[in-house]
Formats: C-alpha cells, structure tokens, sequence
C-alpha cells in the first residue's frame, strides 16, 4: 500500500492534505510524472494523486483538471480519460479486483468508475464540503471518504451512504482502514487519532498526544498497533486495542510529513516485521523499531523538505523538495540509487514490484 502522501501545508503559503490516500487542498500544480523511461504528460493542471492498479499493469492519476487518467504502465501510452468531475480531482483508488476506481472532488461528491471502459457508473453524494480523499475497503465492498469535519462509509455496490463518522472537531487528514477491514483510523487538525469500527461506526478510541496537527496514520501489518505522524515533530506508536502510547518517536527536527510500516511481504526476514519510516520538513527520513521506538538509522541525503515515502521490499523510496526520488537501503541507512529528472519537486511516490511512479510540480 502507499503509506503516507503528504503535501506542504499552510507553512509554505499553501494547504495540502495525504492522499492514501492521500487527498488534496490547495497546493502546487504537479504537472507531469515520471514512471521509469517514461514521462506521462496529458493533465492540463495539478496531478494529485498516482496509484498503481493492483495487477501492475496501469496507472491511475487523479488532476486538478477535474480528470482521471488511466495509463499503460508498460508503454506509457494514455488508455482512458475520465470525465464528469467538476472541480479538482483530489485522489483516486482502484478496487481490489482492479475493475473500478473511484475519485474524490472539489465538486462534494465520490464518483465510481469501470475502469476498462471509463464509464461513470455511480456518484456519491452528501459531503458538505470538498473531498479530500477515497479509499476502498480491503474486500472491496465498502468506501471511506473524507471531507473537512465528515468520515462516510459507502456501500460500493449501491452508492447508498451506510454510515457517517462524528467526532472530529476540525478538518480530517486521513482515514486508513485496518489491514483486515474491521476498523478505521483518522487523522484530524484537532491534534487527535480515532480508531472507529468499521462494521457499526461507533467510534471506539480517541488517541490523544499530539500537540498539534495529525497529518498520516499507518497500521502495523497485523493491526495491532497505530502510528502517527504530526506538526508536532513527533511520530507516536499506539496499541490499536488499549488506546496506550507504545513509544513516542523524537528525533526530528521540523513537522513530520508522513509515517509508513513495512508491510507483510516486503521482507524476507523477521528484520522488517516491526520497521516504520517517518519524513520530515527537516530533509530526513529516519527508521524506528515499532516495537520499542528505537531509531535505527536517519536517512540523510535529500537537499529539501521530504513529501512521500513508500517501501521496496527492504528498500525505502523518498520524494523530496530537491527534485529528486532516492532509493534507500532500510537495513544500512545507505543510498542505494538518486533519480533525477523532475524540474520541480516531487510530491508523490508509489511503488510496484520494482518499479517507482513519481509525480512533481512541473
């Protein structure tokens, strides 16, 4: 999955939001993105979101343009333009099966998408306000999207809006759902984490200890655990059950941007099963022990502020204001490749198999 996509907030004059989902405001025009040889070029304005489909054959990436873009991952080549949006399209996600996507608007609404034959099939509507991100549930029944203060969940076959989640007295960064799709975890302005289930909607805890925006949340692989990334330059590990803070990670000196486990099938060693990686303003990137909150090592190498953070197996990828993308050995701290190319800095990574897509301003 993509852990943590992460845009430069109010601080640099302008509002981002994570898109797993990540799921945008106000932020630089990204333009273009770079997936190996190819540089796939059609938006006419801001790309917000890239996702790999779940067979590793296409790409999907959601625009200011008001558009969704399916792409041949293997030749580059544009297959389908979705259109039907009227207002910037802030994230996109594919179904498990990879037969539909959905997309979230500016316009308050989820649309639903054939994603072979770009038909519209189902919108979604009763956000008050822009839609900030879409994720499918794990089996691919359900829908969570967010919007300012709101948390819906919609049955996807339907378009009918099961639930709304109440609680959150600011605008909401992020829904995640647990690895087993039980359980939902958001991230809020209002400096909390809530754990919700899944299946009724009633909120079940309320994580508090950052003292100031939560801009990513990420599940451990088997869901026992939570951990969470702020403004306030900390990252926290929660127990998913307790609600009680596991470890709180110090190290960094400026907000973090996002937070990301490496997930099941990423290693080939017991090595990986507790690693999590945290990004920051601070040009850092830096690997904890989830189970102790011990740093392991800081990644050092990046000339500008770190947005996005996905694993490569027991590698870590980073996006970074310096126009690059750096490929990180996670068990020795060590570059393992610097890509260049952007003409502007990188705001997005996603991974598949041995193949990184990136997107920038230009």
């Amino acid at each position: 999955l993509l852990a943590s996509l992460n845009l430069r907030d109010n601080k640099m004059g302008f509002e981002g939001y994570t898109a797993i989902t990540q799921s945008l405001g106000q932020h630089p025009h990204l333009k273009d993105f770079w997936l190996e040889k190819f540089c796939l070029e059609g938006h006419s304005n801001a790309v917000t979101c890239v996702v790999w489909s779940p067979d590793g054959t296409k790409i999907a990436s959601a625009s200011g343009d008001n558009s969704v873009k399916i792409w041949n991952a293997l030749t580059g080549e544009l297959i389908l333009t979705l259109e039907g949006h009227s207002n910037d399209v802030w994230s996109v996600d594919w179904s498990p099966d990879g037969t539909k996507l959905a997309s979230a608007s500016g316009d308050e609404t989820v649309k639903i998408w054939n994603a072979l034959t770009g038909e519209l099939i189902l919108t979604l509507e009763g956000h008050s306000d822009y839609v900030n991100s879409v994720v499918w549930s794990p089996e691919g029944s359900k829908l969570v999207s967010t919007s300012y203060k709101e948390i819906f969940i919609w049955d996807a076959a339907t378009g009918a809006k099961s639930m709304q989640l109440d609680g959150h007295s600011n605008s909401v960064k992020s829904a995640v759902w647990s690895p087993d799709g039980t359980k939902l975890a958001s991230a809020s302005n209002d400096t909390t984490v809530k754990i919700w289930n899944a299946l009724t909607g009633e909120l079940i805890l309320t994580l508090k200890g950052h003292s100031d925006t939560v801009y990513s949340v990420s599940w451990s692989p088997d869901g026992t655990k939570l951990a969470s990334a702020s403004a306030d330059k900390t990252a926290i590990v929660w127990d998913s059950i307790s609600g009680e803070q596991v470890a709180t990670l110090k190290g960094h000196t400026d907000w973090l941007r996002g937070v990301a486990w490496m997930q099941k099938g990423d290693s080939e060693t017991d090595v990986g099963s507790n690693m999590l990686v945290t990004v920051s303003d601070d040009n850092t990137l830096i690997v904890w022990d989830g189970a102790t909150g011990q740093q392991l090592k800081q990644l050092r190498g990046h000339d500008g502020g770190v947005n996005a953070v996905a694993w490569k197996g027991d590698q870590i990828v980073s996006g970074a204001d310096d126009k690059s993308v750096i490929v990180w050995d996670a068990a020795t701290g060590q570059q393992a490749s610097k890509l260049e190319g952007h003409a502007d800095a990188v705001y997005s990574v996603a991974v598949e198999g041995s193949r990184i897509v990136s997107a920038s301003k230009t």
